[in-house]
């Protein structure tokens, strides 16, 4: 089966996106599928029309799958046609205009990656197929027996970790409950260094002994991890998966995310959940009851149900369907 991803960013960031595809070409390839991943729609047509093929002979790609959306996938829609393979879009935008656009391209398969998702993409458009396949972690790079990273800092610990720093994200939020605590620290990882307004609230409600600000590659995140006691992240319910959520709680890390499906569908019990995150004490007594609580192996187990070796056999069938 040949399979072709379009990702724009592989290579240069390391976000949900780019990660979700390199980890699941490399379950496909392993599978013995031809797997590639191009960087844009020109690229694609430039294969095309790569010299040394018989006259009226075509590449013959089976499936192809563009990550970035909008003309990104109008083009590869009306490639698909003209070359007869099988089009692949999937709802990494979460609910709104940008997927909305893609079930619009009548694909010939849409990926959910939550039960809401699932949903909301049927009443958009209920001619095409749907299916829901969560995303995966990978289950050797995030577990307890990764080696924790020395850190001076106050326990308890607790950590959030972005992508991309973004509004909906709210970590601003996230720094202003852990300052409503008596003891404990907090680590930021994400991109963006540079960002000053949340190094700024850091440094002023916790100071460099209680708040530590990191950018790390995501093959380093799981020692940090694996060094707190509590992962949060408090993302607006527009969010599409959340990916650190499970990596979280590959490490066994107990979860305090925001009180909506998609989180309770992720984390399970394996975490608390708070209503309103802007409300600043709420979400801090929630941060501390979680850090009193003997979690057990309840985090580890969570994230056990989403491995990739088990999301990325229900993509092998779906793909081998078209």
């Amino acid at each position: 089966m040949k399979i072709t991803f379009i990702s724009r960013y592989q290579g240069k960031v390391e976000r949900g996106v780019e990660n979700y595809v390199k980890e699941l070409t490399s379950r496909l390839t392993s599978s013995g599928n031809e797997v590639e991943i191009l960087s844009s729609f020109w690229q694609l047509l430039r294969n095309q029309k790569r010299p040394g093929l018989p006259a009226g002979e075509r590449p013959g790609l089976k499936i192809i799958y563009p990550l970035n959306g909008y003309w990104q996938s109008f083009g590869c829609r009306i490639y698909s046609w003209v070359t007869g393979s099988k089009l692949v879009l999937g709802g990494h935008a979460g609910i709104g205009r940008d997927d909305r656009w893609n079930l619009y391209m009548f694909p010939d398969l849409f990926i959910a990656f939550s039960q809401k998702g699932f949903d909301w993409a049927k009443k958009v458009n209920p001619f095409v197929k749907i299916v829901k396949i969560p995303h995966g972690v990978n289950l050797e790079k995030f577990n307890p027996n990764v080696k924790p990273a020395k850190l001076n800092l106050e326990r308890p610990i607790f950590i959030t970790v972005f992508g991309t720093l973004l509004p909906y994200k709210r970590i601003e939020e996230t720094i202003k409950a852990v300052g409503k605590l008596k003891k404990g620290s907090l680590i930021v990882i994400g991109e963006q260094p540079e960002e000053r307004t949340i190094n700024e609230l850091g440094q002023k409600l916790l100071g460099s002994k209680r708040y530590l600000r990191l950018q790390t590659s995501h093959n380093e995140v799981a020692k940090y991890l694996r060094a707190a006691d509590v992962f949060t992240l408090v993302s607006k319910s527009s969010e599409a998966f959340g990916l650190v959520y499970l990596e979280a709680l590959a490490c066994n890390l107990p979860v305090v995310a925001t009180d909506d499906s998609l989180r309770h569908e992720l984390i399970g019990d394996a975490g608390l959940f708070i209503k309103n995150p802007e409300d600043s004490r709420d979400y801090a007594r929630a941060l501390e009851r979680a850090a009193k609580i003997d979690w057990g192996d309840r985090p580890v187990k969570q994230a056990e149900k989403f491995g990739w070796e088990k999301i990325a056999v229900r993509y092998l069938e779906e793909f081998k369907g078209l």
